[in-house]
């Protein structure tokens, strides 16, 4: 039997995803992806982004993640020429590993962290999780700023600024080191915490590429043994939530996919 209620509430959900989309997409510079079905709970963050765009100006990413489906979660953008995407992205491995270990469980956002483009390109990047009823994580609203126009203007400052000891007991004229190298040695080096990929072959890959060269042993080397904790750190890292990774994972590690799922369900049951 038809349960038509049931029925109603789904093409009013749809209609005002259509509504929201056609809206976004014809009267401000946010892109919405056209191809999919917006979430209701998504219509509070993707009236807003058009404001967030104009209010932190051009250097500025505002992105918009349905975690329904990692291999194209960008569904909405504001300003994509700042990190090189457009809708229909993937996920950032940031992403994976959130929902891969529950780490936005007890957290309702991830602020000024360091966020990296394929092309090399670093940003001020901050992550807002998106939650249903049932307080699961189903999207994200990101902010990602470029700031290297601000951090340059910042070294020449501190180069510019600097003084020297010319005291006595200093070194002699000539020996010291350049105080702006002092002063910029001293600030905090970050580490990247997010890359922003712009295809799910591209998030893979790097992903997996970056785990199998952190052993520091070619996979042609490596026991099975390593190849395990290898899998076990692709896991962790959420990259086995994406469509094909088993297969490239096993190309790299150059065994066979049923050995690549043999050693995730040891990865797991040893968990």
């Amino acid at each position: 039997m038809v349960d038509w209620e049931d029925v109603l509430v789904r093409c009013a959900h749809r209609m005002e995803s259509e509504r929201m989309r056609t809206a976004m997409t014809t009267t401000g510079a946010t892109q919405v992806d056209p191809g999919r079905v917006l979430r209701p709970e998504f219509g509070p963050f993707l009236a807003i982004m058009d404001f967030l765009g104009a209010l932190l100006g051009p250097r500025s990413e505002i992105v918009l993640h349905d975690t329904s489906d990692l291999s194209r979660s960008v569904v909405a953008l504001t300003n994509g020429h700042v990190s090189g995407r457009a809708v229909g992205a993937p996920a950032t491995d940031l992403v994976l590993k959130v929902l891969r270990n529950h780490e936005g469980h007890g957290a309702d956002y991830l602020a000024n962290y360091l966020a990296e483009s394929t092309a090399g390109r670093r940003f001020r990047s901050s992550t807002f999780f998106i939650r249903d009823a049932e307080r699961s994580v189903i999207g994200m609203l990101c902010i990602n700023i470029d700031d290297t126009a601000l951090v340059a203007a910042r070294d020449a400052l501190a180069a510019t600024t600097a003084t020297v000891d010319i005291t006595k007991d200093s070194e002699p004229a000539g020996t010291e080191e350049l105080p702006d190298a002092d002063l910029l040695a001293a600030l905090p080096v970050r580490r990247v915490m997010e890359r922003l990929s712009t295809s799910v072959d591209d998030l893979t890959l790097d992903s997996i590429s970056r785990i199998v060269s952190a052993q520091n042993v070619s996979p042609l080397r490596m026991t099975a043994e390593e190849k395990i904790a290898v899998v076990g750190d692709l896991d962790r890292a959420g990259v086995f939530l994406l469509k094909g990774a088993v297969a490239r994972a096993a190309l790299v590690l150059e065994v066979s996919e049923p050995t690549v799922y043999r050693y995730l369900r040891a990865v797991r049951q040893g968990a």
